[in-house]
């Protein structure tokens, strides 16, 4: 089984791209989560007066 993966490097380029897709996906997702959450909590924020 190693050996077939071995003889076709093609496979693991495509799964190598595939994985970074992924990871690339992650990391967006969690960027856009925490904006969204830094921008709700300077947006609804109660103001204390002193």
């Amino acid at each position: 089984m190693f050996q077939l993966l071995l003889s076709r490097p093609d496979t693991i380029q495509y799964s190598l791209w595939m994985m970074g897709q992924g990871m690339l996906g992650i990391f967006v997702f969690t960027g856009i989560f925490y904006l969204l959450i830094y921008g709700l909590e300077k947006i609804f924020n109660p103001k204390r007066e002193k």
